[in-house]
């Protein structure tokens, strides 16, 4: 009885992480402007989640709360999150102070033009990130050989904080343009409160996928078996995803008011129009009072176009060519 009981209580925790997950996605795709609040660094955590540096922590804290039982294994995955959340937390708060003492806030009255600049160059890493995930282009990331000795001796519960602790440092790294994007506002407005708060959302972003795969496997679901049974189509995924959300992102902030007007953009209005929200959510109609955009409306679909268009003929033409020498 208290099995079922159980069984029921966290099938509903995990459907309403599947809907805050999906709905972040919806949310991914369609912001309304260029701006970093607590939604876009909780939506860039979670966006982490289909990254190379990581996906693999599903591999660690997945198996680790199986097994534990409902609440326990839980709890472990809670606190692996939270120690996840508190080291970038940390990098956030530091990343804030240096900032602040280069000078960074002077920048605060060109923050339109900082803004569009992060996007941008948060877009390119995505799209060199992607190429690499494709094996089109050679890149390397850093990597963790082993966990400290001192975290491996402790009990379950300290062990899975220890290892969010240690492990947030492995997606400091990592190729998600929003992740640049966020750590450069930090750094422009160098706040050491504010640095640190969205860090540790951004944290609990990154956590929320691993803990409903973690719920999953606590009840007999482990997805992570079958990620790792089809782990070259699961690479070629997050390679191709990455090529694409680069190429959005730098024309959400090379041509950010020629986004705003298509069909993505006018969707999510309408979608959440929809759903009865506050106006203050939609952003449908307000004023562009900063820069111009870098990227002409004109050429903007074009220049989108091309950065998705060249890594296809490119990953093509390479893999025509390792088909001949093979051959």
């Amino acid at each position: 009885m208290e099995k079922d009981t159980n069984r029921k209580l966290f099938g509903s925790i995990a459907l309403g992480l599947f809907i805050l997950i999906t709905i972040s996605v919806l949310y991914l795709f369609a912001m309304s402007k260029n701006t970093v609040d607590l939604a876009f660094a909780y939506v860039a955590g979670i966006s982490m989640i289909v990254l190379p540096c990581t996906l693999p922590l599903a591999f660690i804290i997945v198996p680790f709360s199986m097994g534990k039982g409902y609440k326990k294994g839980f709890f472990m995955a809670l606190l692996f999150g939270l120690g996840l959340s508190i080291t970038i937390a940390l990098y956030g708060l530091f990343i804030a102070i240096a900032g602040n003492i280069i000078g960074l806030d002077e920048a605060a009255s060109q923050a339109g033009t900082v803004s569009k600049i992060l996007f941008m160059v948060g877009g390119a890493a995505a799209l060199l990130f992607g190429l690499s995930e494709l094996n089109i282009l050679k890149l390397k990331l850093p990597s963790f050989a082993r966990t400290p000795q001192f975290i491996e001796k402790r009990k379950d519960y300290a062990k899975a904080f220890f290892l969010g602790l240690f492990l947030g440092n492995a997606g400091v790294g990592c190729p998600n343009p929003l992740f640049y994007i966020l750590l450069g506002d930090i750094a422009v407005k160098g706040s050491a409160l504010f640095g640190g708060w969205m860090g540790f959302v951004h944290g609990l972003g990154r956590a929320t996928p691993l803990i409903f795969l973690s719920i999953l496997g606590i009840m007999g679901i482990n997805a992570t078996s079958s990620i790792l049974k089809h782990q070259r189509k699961v690479k070629k995924v997050i390679g191709w995803s990455l090529v694409i959300l680069g190429a959005v992102i730098f024309i959400m902030g090379g041509a950010h008011e020629w986004y705003e007007e298509t069909i993505v953009h006018e969707g999510w209005n309408k979608f959440v129009k929809s759903t009865g929200l506050p106006a203050e959510l939609m952003k449908e109609a307000h004023e562009h009072e900063g820069p111009k955009d870098f990227i002409p409306h004109e050429t903007a679909p074009w220049f989108l176009l091309l950065l998705i268009v060249i890594p296809i003929v490119w990953n093509y033409y390479k893999k025509k060519n390792r088909g001949d020498a093979n051959g």
